[in-house]
């Protein structure tokens, strides 16, 4: 168990489910995940910038943890291009094909679990993939931007572009965990650092 006592958690809607701290991503994530969101299967899904960075590294902590444990989890891994244009309806279809073949097997149900890991584009569309697939099945946020640690992965807000517009198709599914690993931050480009606080400051001025 890689379990901490000192982890920050902050309640929202009457329960804990957002961890706030260093060092998340790995271990503590699937450890927490496979104590409190339980399932045979887990799906990673990022984009291509993050994929190589994150993920190999994500695989070999899953895999030391449910040996560990003595389970039989497994986790697939699925990447989109970076950016608004996979925000859109294309993107989610060939998300949810890869889903729904034969080439998964066991194939994905509806005690699947998605792990959203990426900015406010990924979290978005992740989140509604999540909220449409099987009517509904759970996922997690893990946000790697400090504009989506603060505001498009909390509260349940998904959805996708359209021609006509943005955010024009989603839904309301809330995480069921949101994991806030302030490391990611130490690699952010100093333009979207800026960005993310100054919706920190909008938030706060509001109140």
């Amino acid at each position: 168990m890689v379990l901490a006592s000192a982890r920050t958690t902050v309640s929202i809607f009457g329960r804990e489910d957002i961890v706030v701290d260093y060092n998340l991503w790995g271990e503590y994530i699937v450890d927490d995940l496979l104590e409190n969101v339980p399932s045979a299967t887990y799906i990673l899904i990022t984009d291509t910038n993050l994929y190589e960075k994150y993920v190999p590294s994500f695989e070999q902590s899953f895999s030391t943890v449910v040996s560990k444990r003595g389970g039989k989890a497994r986790l697939l891994k699925y990447q989109i291009p970076p950016g608004e244009t996979s925000k859109s309806r294309a993107t989610k279809d060939d998300i949810e094909d890869w889903l729904l073949s034969d080439k998964r097997d066991p194939p994905c149900d509806t005690k699947s679990v998605i792990i959203a890991l990426g900015g406010g584009v990924i979290g978005d569309m992740i989140g509604f993939v999540a909220a449409t697939f099987k009517r509904g099945i759970k996922f997690v946020q893990v946000p790697t931007s400090l504009l989506s640690m603060v505001d498009s992965s909390i509260g349940g807000k998904t959805a996708i572009d359209t021609p006509a517009g943005k955010n024009l198709i989603g839904a309301f599914w809330q995480p069921a965990k949101i994991y806030i690993d302030l490391t990611f931050l130490n690699t952010l480009p100093t333009r979207e650092f800026i960005n993310g606080m100054a919706e920190v400051i909008k938030v706060r001025l509001s109140r």
